[in-house]
């Protein structure tokens, strides 16, 4: 029951508002066919930067799915950020098991739009590769990692990328804006990143740096891709977390 307010002779009461989970679209979540599922909740981002790319794609939004699926370490370990004229690019080898893992991510995002739609509710699945990019800032549109650390599936550590506790860095994402009312995962803040410094140390690109007090990471995007698209590819960052590495254990 909610609290009594006497004004005067008058008596109002008021009630605590109470939200309605849809049923139809939560029972889906659990039938995804992905490692890692989390819910956002727009009324509780208290319109920050997140929220408002969320309502600039889908203005009717309230919860934001985030679905995750792990990059297995036997693809990463055959990575290189070097590429020799002539000799196989292994990184090819990630980047088809990538595609792969994007399917399924994109597979499980229509079925959260599949399920609340058939509600009669909007939604909108996006891209498995990514959502659009500002080219002049290299900012996305929104940003999936974030998504999943407001969701509490990890936190975003020094390499700039998601850190999760079962999976370390080595994790795709893909997000499902819908206007179901969902249960939200977000929890404790988690710090599974342990700030080693190796990934810093590691980076080819020399585009990682010490973050400033206050700040996750510090990140030069344009030095990150310039290298990338240079080598051939490069997941140094990602390959020597020791975070769940099966490398380290």
């Amino acid at each position: 029951m909610g609290s009594i307010y006497v004004e005067g002779d008058l008596r109002i009461m008021a009630k605590k508002k109470t939200t309605k989970i849809d049923n139809k679209v939560q029972e889906a979540l659990a039938k995804l066919d992905v490692d890692m599922v989390g819910v956002v909740r727009i009324d509780n981002l208290k319109k920050n930067k997140l929220a408002q790319a969320a309502q600039k794609l889908l203005p009717s939004v309230k919860s934001i799915v985030v679905m995750g699926m792990e990059i297995y370490p036997e693809f990463l370990d055959l990575t290189s950020p070097e590429m020799v004229m002539g000799a196989p690019n292994m990184n090819n080898l990630l980047t088809r098991h990538k595609d792969y893992l994007r399917g399924r991510l994109v597979k499980a995002s229509y079925d959260v739009a599949k399920a609340s739609h058939q509600a009669g509710l909007k939604a909108l699945p996006l891209p498995g590769d990514g959502p659009a990019v500002d080219g002049r800032f290299l900012e996305a549109v929104i940003s999936y990692k974030h998504t999943a650390e407001a969701a509490g599936l990890g936190n975003i550590g020094m390499s700039s990328l998601l850190v999760t506790e079962k999976y370390g860095p080595r994790v795709l994402l893909n997000l499902c804006l819908t206007e179901a009312s969902l249960k939200s995962t977000a929890g404790k803040t988690q710090k599974n990143c342990r700030y080693c410094n190796v990934c810093v140390v590691k980076c080819p690109a020399k585009a990682l740096g010490r973050p400033k007090a206050g700040e996750a990471y510090a990140l030069n995007k344009f030095a990150c891709r310039t290298y990338v698209e240079a080598s051939g590819g490069c997941s140094e960052c990602m390959r020597v977390c020791p975070v769940a590495s099966p490398r380290y254990e």
